[in-house]
């Protein structure tokens, strides 16, 4: 009896053994076997449900498509056996925030990870040789990432749109050379999140020699946001016409007077117009023609972006501001900017490499980041022996080195980021004749310990000596009327006068510049709280922190109207609903940019609208025009209507005639955001249950067994 008793404590006690060791991916595994559709060793999808996902050990290849835009699953554990993640596998996981990789990976297929807004640190195994196009593009809140000296080939579009991303490698590896090339052009960042389909220039450049054959890229999916129709420029979130104006060397104010304009294109337009049918579309966006001059006033953002017919323009009297990429990138030798022009955008004209001649007049009063950066203007002044830069009272670049420095008299205007980075400045004095000090002017500046800002100064915009770790104090004039978001940094500031109006600039509503916000640290879930609309819901694709969507159903639609009298040459439908609608973080500051990550909303239709068939307008930066797909829904029992915007403005959703499509009842479910603390098959802490279960479960067999092989140790024979 007592031989049977010790035999059946040792089969205990290696069942707890066996138990204790077993690999979690095993386990897990187990329990959901059938949510795995094989091939033969490849996974080609997974149905299931669950939030923690460990793939079974039989798995060699994680297929195409696999696992593509699954909103349920925030942990993804592959075991050693896993060879191969293909093509768009995880593509659109918004909420998939940690992926455990295995030993046994060769390969990160293209556009892999692509979108997984969730997503913040990865470590790429050894054995990992290539990672494809965009295989993590868009990750949005990816911090870390580390690759291995073994991977040898890295397509340069890989972490596109990864603003945060900070890369951990060897020094000297093929991973090392892509970060340094990638960190260069994060500069480049806002035009890739501003610019539909962009690409640089050097985009079929590898980062070096692949060592073995690579598969030809796969395409992404067809997108129906910026697609560019025949040689016009393409602007906003879908396709559009740039109308121009007859003479490209001369640019005339092209928007006829509001209310009764007369909309015209090329002639190559009109017959693609005519084979494709009245309105050019592309899926399910209809295209709306905008102007190059908005109103005679505006040069619309990249309307004339790559243009390579350009080589001198003369802009007409009457325009007063230039947009974002207005220029950038095209053929532009030669501009003259008219007296009345006070604004010149972001990149205005960012990269044209033959810009040599530009005169700016006396009523610039705003230059903002990267107008003339990689112009031959810019590059001739850095190749030259000049310290100042200065074009019609603008100070554009600074080219010294020296621990003083002495603005020159007669600038009214110191242009955005002008002196940012020079850590060899101790002290700065400005001229009385100083005005406005750009954004960013000033940032990065560790020396500076002083500075005398003049008695002229009015604007002193966002950032502009933030990061000036040595400068404790700065004496502001009674002169300032205005100061930007973390104007001064951490600097104590001494007010002569009045305390200015805070002010801020156009990059800080940008969704990815949290840093140029002042943005408190936050606990809680990231999500989206709607206000002002029941039922609504609503999802910011890679929310990393808690949002307000401020929604305001408006009365006065005359912004509308007026865009709609433009583009369409006639009066807007009278069902037209128009919406305000408004982001905000706890800076407080509206976020108007989203980049590429969408915003998607889910609002209650009105009744007028009740059981037609819809179609939905939006205002762009420049108050033009543009479509968005729109759909209706049942929400909690509501005829709702749902769109994706990656720019928030007015929006106006309208009836065309009664519904013909079923409508679909939805849920909120779009709320989640990311995975927090909590969540299937994690504690609060993280610690995966699964694990906690079987050390439990191991742990009471192997007590038993020794119980019953060991008596005298857990069980003391008593004393006679």
């Amino acid at each position: 009896m007592r031989k049977r008793r010790r035999l059946f404590g040792v089969l205990l006690i290696a069942v707890a053994l066996v138990i204790m060791g077993l690999p979690v991916s095993e386990a897990d595994a187990a329990t959901s076997a059938s949510d795995f559709v094989m091939e033969g060793s490849t996974l080609v999808r997974y149905r299931g449900t669950e939030k923690n996902v460990s793939v079974p050990d039989t798995v060699e290849v994680i297929g195409k498509n696999a696992f593509e835009d699954n909103v349920n699953v925030e942990l993804v554990v592959l075991p050693n056996s896993v060879e191969k993640i293909e093509s768009y596998a995880f593509w659109g996981c918004d909420n998939l925030d940690t992926v455990v990789l295995g030993r046994g990976l060769t390969s990160v297929g293209d556009y892999a990870f692509a979108g997984c807004g969730g997503l913040k640190q990865m470590s790429i195994p050894a054995n990992v040789t290539s990672i494809g196009v965009q295989a993590f593009a868009d990750c949005a809140n990816m911090t870390d990432i580390t690759i291995p000296e073994e991977t040898r080939y890295i397509h340069e579009s890989a972490f596109d749109g990864c603003a945060r991303l900070t890369i951990h490698c060897d020094e000297g590896t093929v991973a090392d050379a892509y970060a340094q090339a990638f960190y260069e052009r994060q500069k480049e960042m806002p035009e890739y999140e501003d610019v539909p389909n962009y690409q640089p220039d050097n985009t079929d450049q590898e980062i070096t020699p692949t060592p073995e054959p690579v598969p030809a890229p796969t395409s992404p999916p067809v997108s129906t946001e910026g697609d560019t129709l025949g040689s016009t420029s393409v602007v906003g979130n879908q396709a559009v016409i740039f109308v121009h104006s007859e003479e490209m060397n001369v640019i005339e104010p092209t928007s006829p007077p509001v209310p009764a304009p007369e909309v015209s294109m090329p002639s190559a337009l009109t017959d693609l117009a005519e084979l494709m049918g009245s309105m050019i579309t592309v899926g399910p966006v209809t295209g709306i023609p905008k102007y190059t001059v908005v109103d005679g006033r505006i040069v619309a953002d990249q309307a004339f972006y790559r243009d390579d017919s350009l080589e001198e323009v003369s802009l007409k009297q009457g325009i007063t501001e230039i947009g974002q990429f207005a220029f950038a990138r095209s053929a532009l030798k030669k501009i003259e900017i008219p007296e009345g022009v006070t604004d010149i955008g972001y990149g205005a004209f960012y990269h044209c490499d033959s810009l040599e001649s530009v005169s700016l007049p006396d009523s610039v009063m705003n230059v903002e980041p990267k107008a003339f950066t990689y112009t031959a203007m810019m590059e001739n002044f850095l190749d030259g022996g000049t310290t100042f830069l200065v074009n019609g009272g603008v100070l554009l670049a600074y080219n010294g080195n020296s621990s003083q420095v002495f603005v020159p008299g007669g600038i009214r205007v110191i242009a955005a980021e002008v002196f940012a980075g020079h850590e060899e400045i101790e002290s700065v004095r400005l001229p009385d004749s100083v005005l406005v000090v750009g954004e960013a002017a000033f940032e990065g500046c560790t020396g500076l310990r002083q500075v005398n800002l003049g008695s002229g100064v009015e604007q002193i915009k966002d950032r502009a000596f933030a990061g000036c770790s040595r400068l404790e104090t700065v004496k502001l004039p009674a002169s300032v009327q205005t100061a930007g978001v973390l104007a001064f940094g951490d600097a104590e500031v001494i007010y002569n006068g009045n305390r200015p109006e805070e002010t801020y600039e156009i990059s800080a509503t940008r969704l990815s510049n949290e840093q140029y916000r002042d943005v408190e640290q936050e606990s809680g879930q990231p999500g989206v709280t709607v206000v002002g609309a029941v039922p609504s819901s609503a999802r910011l694709e890679g929310a990393a922190r808690s949002y307000i969507l401020n929604v305001e159903q408006k009365t006065d639609r005359s912004e509308v109207q007026t865009a709609w009298r433009r583009a369409m040459n006639g009066e807007m439908p009278e069902n037209m609903a128009v919406y305000d609608l408004q982001l905000t973080d706890n800076s407080g500051i509206p976020l108007t940019k989203l980049g590429r990550s969408g915003l998607n909303v889910i609002l209650p239709l009105p009744e007028s609208l009740s059981g037609q068939e819809l179609k939905m307008v939006t205002l762009d930066r420049n108050g033009q025009l543009e479509a968005v797909g729109v759909e209706r829904v049942m929400l909690e029992g509501v005829e709702c209507f749902r769109f994706r915007t990656t720019h928030l403005s007015l929006f106006g959703v309208y009836g065309v005639g009664p519904a013909e499509s079923e409508i679909r009842e939805v849920n909120v479910s779009m709320n989640s955001m990311s995975a927090g603390p909590g969540v299937m098959g994690t504690t609060e802490n993280g610690t995966n249950k699964f694990l906690i279960l079987k050390l439990i479960l191991g742990a009471a067999l192997l007590i038993t067994g020794m119980g019953i092989f060991l008596p005298g140790v857990i069980r003391p024979k008593r004393r006679r």
